[in-house]
């Protein structure tokens, strides 16, 4: 080894001796420590490219009444604008190619769009889905409509009389009973729950999935959880405010139950992440160094008889134990952490071997996990009992 102190071992005099067991875990509290930015998205907002996409498809003799379409849409949630754009431009896609207005569509145009779509292979649903933002996209514009004409319906049976209409619905993750009677045949809230273990991640986790179980959260819901939005009971239970759901854009608000059981996951997460406002969930970030042997300082008789000396490299080198550091952050968590926690939580529960998932079988389940899967599992098991 040139460059370096190369060391040469023998059987009588060991120079490396294995670390002694331990670690030394930092946690630093939200605002201490430093996570990697999350990568900003600049550019136009969600209004600004709906109307960047509606745009080239009226015609100029088309006047909109900016008030009330600016209205319109400020009484849109941003997801729901997302999902609009994405809609009209499939439909800007398709009328490129097609003569004369883009906007008003006729019906003939419309019935042309839909065979188009189910060419693609796109579900009944998905297909209805777009319809409709064409429908809300001729109302804000001040157009006639024939989303609803009877061509139109027709194309629509006989999409659906073709294709079905089943929808792929989101695996749910129901309660479950308590995990140490052998594996189980699908993944449950409890087998998540009991391999998230107790490291701060662990902790965090085990929150999370408590409480969008019990408060049957969407994921928009579950990452704007405040600490200030819980409340203990003298039971020990708890109360969630919800301020916006998706069903409440006006934020009127709304309350759900906390078992004791998730009041103690809560509680436990927050003392030992030091949270005390602000997100309920935040990210976390972990930095992780290994454990290094105690060693003496080397002589030259140690060395590779090619080996330079370096004296730097030759000091003794006291012991360092492994350390891991936690930094909890000030935002939420993102919906597509939460996914990524689900899915991860669940891997888990299947290499400790708590379900009997297999194959492809393990495969099917674990893709069908969703964000959705905590609110659907509530639902099944308030209609089971």
């Amino acid at each position: 080894m040139r460059g370096k102190a190369a060391i040469k071992f023998d059987a009588q005099r060991s120079l490396i001796r294995m670390p002694p067991a331990g670690e030394i875990v930092t946690v630093l509290a939200p605002g201490q420590g430093t996570l990697p930015r999350r990568r900003s998205r600049k550019g136009p907002t969600t209004t600004e490219r709906l109307v960047a996409v509606l745009a080239p498809l009226l015609d100029d003799s088309v006047a909109i009444a900016e008030l009330n379409f600016t209205k319109a849409l400020e009484a849109r949630s941003p997801a729901t604008l997302r999902a609009m754009t994405s809609d009209l431009a499939s439909y800007a896609a398709f009328a490129a190619e097609l003569c004369g207005p883009a906007l008003p569509a006729s019906a003939e145009q419309l019935t042309r769009w839909v065979d188009h779509l189910e060419a693609q292979r796109q579900k009944p649903s998905t297909i209805a889905r777009k319809l409709a933002t064409l429908a809300t996209v001729h109302a804000l514009a001040g157009l006639p409509c024939h989303c609803s004409s009877s061509l139109v319906r027709d194309a629509m049976r006989g999409l659906r009389r073709r294709n079905g209409t089943a929808q792929r619905q989101a695996a749910g993750l129901r309660l479950g009973d308590d995990i140490g009677n052998g594996a189980i045949a699908s993944f449950t809230v409890a087998s998540l729950l009991e391999v998230c273990g107790t490291d701060l991640p662990g902790l965090r986790d085990a929150a999370l999935i408590s409480l969008g179980y019990d408060a049957g959260l969407r994921v928009s819901e579950l990452v704007a959880v405040t600490v200030e939005a819980v409340a203990v009971q003298d039971n020990g239970s708890g109360v969630l405010e919800i301020g916006r759901s998706k069903t409440d854009q006006e934020g009127q608000g709304a309350f759900a139950w906390l078992s004791p059981e998730t009041m103690r996951r809560v509680a436990a997460w927050r003392a030992a992440a030091a949270i005390r406002s602000g997100p309920l969930f935040p990210r976390i970030g972990i930095v992780r160094q290994k454990a290094r042997a105690a060693r003496r300082a080397l002589a030259v008789s140690d060395l590779a008889y090619n080996a330079r000396l370096d004296m730097e490299q030759m000091a003794a080198q006291p012991l360092r134990l492994a350390t891991t550091t936690y930094s909890v952050g000030t935002e939420a968590l993102t919906p597509t952490a939460v996914r990524a926690i689900l899915k991860k939580r669940a891997l888990a529960a299947a290499d400790q071997g708590l379900v009997s998932l297999f194959g492809n079988d393990l495969q099917r389940a674990l893709d069908a996990i969703s964000t959705h899967s905590l609110r659907v599992g509530l639902t099944q098991d308030l209609f089971g009992n």
